[in-house]
C-alpha cells in the first residue's frame, strides 16, 4: 500500500483492540464502524504505530493514533499521521476531524486547526469517537484536505 501504510485485516483487529485498550482509547466499534485501520512498520516489518480513518461521506475521523512508547518523539507519529492524511485524500475526503486530549500541538503542526465540535457533520458527531464519555473535554480539530493535484 502506498504511503508506507499496511491495512490491518479483520484477523489483526483483536491485537489492535488490546493496544487501543492499553492506551485508554475506545474500541467498541472497531470491527463494525466504517473504519479502516492501518499500521506503519519499520523496514524489518515490526509495527511502529497504528491509526484509523472512519469515513462518513466526504469527511472522516482520524481514529486511535498510537505509536509504541519506546518510539515516541522520534518522528514515527508524524510519518503515520501524514500517511493517514494522504490516504484520506486518496479516498476523496474533504475534511478530516479528530479529538485529542493532549496532542493538539502535535496535530496543529500537521495542519489541523481547532474546530467547534457542533460544526462537524451529524454522522461524525454521533460516531463512537465523538460520543465516548472520556472525550467530553477533548479538543476538536479539523483539517481541510486539498486534492493531491493541487
Amino acid at each position: 500500500m502506498q504511503n508506507g501504510l499496511k491495512r490491518i485485516n479483520k484477523k489483526e483487529l483483536g491485537d489492535l483492540k488490546i493496544i487501543l485498550l492499553s492506551e485508554g482509547l475506545p474500541v467498541q466499534t472497531i470491527g463494525s464502524a466504517p473504519i479502516s485501520f492501518f499500521s506503519i512498520n519499520a523496514e524489518n516489518g515490526a509495527p511502529l504505530g497504528w491509526g484509523g480513518i472512519e469515513i462518513y461521506n466526504d469527511a472522516g475521523v482520524l481514529r486511535s493514533v498510537v505509536i509504541k512508547n519506546a518510539l515516541r518523539g522520534m518522528g514515527s507519529g508524524k510519518k503515520l499521521v501524514k500517511a493517514l492524511i494522504n490516504e484520506a485524500r486518496d479516498l476523496g475526503l474533504k475534511k478530516l476531524w479528530l479529538l485529542t486530549i493532549n496532542a493538539e500541538t502535535f496535530f496543529s503542526r500537521l495542519g489541523f486547526q481547532h474546530a467547534i465540535r457542533s460544526e462537524a457533520p451529524k454522522a461524525i458527531q454521533q460516531c463512537e469517537e465523538f460520543t465516548w464519555g472520556y472525550n467530553d473535554t477533548a479538543h476538536c480539530m479539523c483539517l481541510k484536505l486539498k486534492p493531491a493535484c493541487e
